[in-house]
């Protein structure tokens, strides 16, 4: 387990000399406890993210977020969902990189047509715009400047 969430009681794994190991983070906004809910906490939170660094730091590495999608506890709209792809593309490639949580989701009647799909599925993601057909690309490369070294009181 990465040493960012080890308490050494019992002692990291990765302290004894059982060959490389690698870490998978799940960050999920949507189910709280990161950020107050609401865009601009959102965004200081992503974009000032200190968990990689401390991860390299201490060489409990590599890192990668094996899940991450789009979803939010407030009614995000499309313009803020452009930013949130984009501020999370480049908080997690700083560390090994990063998977998305769903390729596709289904969209029926169960799932309120695509709302779901729209924050959860890879596929509907390219197909609304939020996130873009090369991977590694973003539509705004300065999304976080505004918010980086920022404060919220929430």
């Amino acid at each position: 387990m990465d040493v960012n969430w080890q308490n050494d009681n019992p002692s990291n794994p990765a302290d004894v000399a059982i060959g490389p190991q690698a870490y998978d983070n799940h960050l999920y906004y949507s189910f709280g406890g990161v950020a107050a809910a609401d865009p601009k906490s959102y965004m200081i939170s992503i974009c000032n993210l200190p968990r990689i660094q401390a991860d390299a730091a201490v060489g409990d590495s590599p890192l990668w977020f094996g899940e991450w999608g789009l979803p939010t506890q407030f009614n995000a709209t499309d313009e803020f969902l452009y930013q949130w792809a984009d501020a999370q593309k480049l908080a997690y490639s700083k560390g090994a990189g990063w998977i998305f949580w769903n390729f596709k989701t289904e969209i029926s009647n169960l799932t309120n047509g695509n709302a779901l799909a729209r924050q959860w599925s890879y596929l509907e993601g390219l197909k609304l715009g939020f996130l873009t057909q090369d991977p590694a690309a973003l539509h705004d490369p300065n999304v976080c400047v505004p918010y980086m070294n920022s404060t919220t009181s929430s």
